[in-house]
C-alpha cells in the first residue's frame, strides 16, 4: 500500500524549493528581472511549503494508523525533513525581502 499523502508532500516541497530557486536564478541572471520583481515567488513557496508540512504530518499519521503498512518509514521521514527545510527557506526568504524592502524605503 502506498502513502499518497507522502508523495504529494514530496511534490509540494519540491515545488516550493523550485519556486525559490527559480526566483533566485531569474533575479541573478536576467537583466529584466530585479529582486522586487521576484517577490511573487515567496508567497508561492510559502504556500507550497506549508501544504508540504501539513501533508507530511498527515502522511506520518496515516503510517501510524495503518501500523506501518502505508508507506516506508524512511521515505515518510525524509519527506518530513524536506518539507521542513522548504518551510524554513520560505520563511527566511520572506524575512530577507522584508528587510530589503525596509532598507530600500529608508535609503530612498
Amino acid at each position: 500500500m502506498r502513502n499518497t499523502k507522502a508523495v504529494w508532500a514530496l511534490v509540494t516541497a519540491l515545488l516550493a524549493l523550485a519556486a525559490l530557486g527559480g526566483a533566485v536564478y531569474a533575479a541573478r541572471y536576467y537583466n529584466e528581472v530585479r529582486v522586487m520583481d521576484a517577490v511573487i515567488a515567496v508567497p508561492l513557496a510559502f504556500g507550497f511549503s506549508l501544504a508540504a508540512v501539513i501533508l507530511s504530518g498527515r502522511a506520518r499519521a496515516e503510517r501510524r494508523r495503518t501500523l506501518g503498512r502505508s508507506g516506508n518509514r524512511v521515505f515518510v521521514g525524509l519527506v518530513r525533513v524536506l518539507a521542513a527545510v522548504a518551510f524554513i527557506l520560505a520563511i527566511t526568504a520572506a524575512l530577507a525581502l522584508a528587510v530589503f524592502a525596509v532598507l530600500v524605503l529608508v535609503f530612498e
